[in-house]
């Protein structure tokens, strides 16, 4: 009995989740997820509500860089029916995601603030960027054609 959350996060061809008892652990209050420079990255929240009365959250969701607030995703309300499920989506483009004055090969690290009635959920964010390697051609040994 109770309220579970449930966060899937896609970049690229991966999809990671955040279990509900990810979040019981204090050593693991916030998760880690990897993206590359290009792509963008889609979460899907879902609320779980295994009790027997309807349940009602404020949802709101926000992204930070170096501790400061960038952006406010989303704010809204959920309502979930006894024994119901709720989903809140939202994307989140590169372009957004880049602190202004990173050059495309250095990463960075965001964090995604999900906040629910009270209840505070951290995904921090790392976004690598990864470019051709480039090899260079065999030295020529000496007396070597």
């Amino acid at each position: 009995m109770g309220v579970y959350d449930t966060v899937y996060i896609a970049a690229g061809e991966r999809e990671q989740v955040i279990e509900p008892e990810t979040w019981l652990t204090p050593a693991r209050a916030w998760h880690q997820i990897s993206s590359r420079g290009e792509e963008k990255v889609s979460f899907r929240y879902e609320v779980n509500n295994r009790r027997f009365s309807y349940y009602s959250a404020p949802v709101a969701v926000s992204l930070w860089q170096n501790r400061e607030k960038v952006l406010d995703v989303l704010s809204e309300t959920i309502v979930v029916a006894p024994f119901g499920t709720a989903v809140v989506e939202w994307e989140l483009e590169p372009a957004r995601l880049s602190p202004t004055g990173v050059v495309p090969e250095q990463g960075f690290e965001y964090s995604v603030i999900v906040n629910r009635g009270g209840v505070e959920r951290k995904i921090v964010g790392h976004v690598g960027y990864y470019g051709p390697i480039k090899i260079p051609p065999p030295a020529r040994l000496p007396g070597g054609p």
